[in-house]
């Protein structure tokens, strides 16, 4: 169970740090995976199947 913890809390500091020293490439990360969220949930709305 710590090694889990420890393990969320290593990923945390990773992604705060790629965050400050690559704002630019973070937010298009963060960008292109909410675009695939929303394109996601969209096709599950309509039933769009294609």
């Amino acid at each position: 169970m710590h090694l889990r913890k420890l393990g969320g809390l290593v990923l945390l500091a990773f992604a705060a740090f790629y965050a400050i020293t690559n704002p630019t490439e973070a937010a298009d990360f963060i960008r292109t995976i909410a675009s695939g969220i929303g394109s996601f949930a969209s096709e599950l709305a309509t039933g769009d199947n294609s």
